[in-house]
């Protein structure tokens, strides 16, 4: 998951700059008192009178359909049988997902589909 900026800064961190803020002092000033940029004090200002509260939106968007524990199963399952495809891959999961996300989880996991060496035969 990427790290967003809203993620580093704590809620600790925002209520002293709410607070400093009602106290009366300027964003320059909270700025350099906390070692943080001014744009971000007077955006988490800004956010604070327009929302109300100081938590972060909820993540938009779909969540994943594997889990941890599906994405460790998924990479037994690839480390095992290298050479078959995505639908025996897929059909080996215990979790019904389409050949598009197993392909991209694959990828994600850092797995590229190479040709293997054709190494010869030896024989002693």
């Amino acid at each position: 998951m990427p790290i967003y900026k809203a993620d580093k800064q704590n809620q600790g961190i925002r209520g002293r700059i709410i607070g400093m803020h009602d106290a009366g002092a300027s964003i320059r000033t909270i700025a350099t008192f906390l070692g943080i940029p001014p744009t971000t004090v007077h955006d988490t200002i800004r956010r604070f009178h327009e929302r109300g509260h100081l938590e972060n939106l909820p993540i938009a968007g779909r969540p994943c359909k594997l889990n941890d524990r599906d994405i460790r199963e998924l990479a037994w399952v690839v480390q095992q049988n290298r050479c078959d495809t995505l639908v025996s891959i897929k059909n080996m999961l215990t979790v019904d997902v389409s050949i598009n996300t197993v392909c991209k989880a694959i990828h994600g996991l850092g797995k590229r589909s190479c040709i293997a060496v054709k190494k010869p035969y030896l024989s002693a």
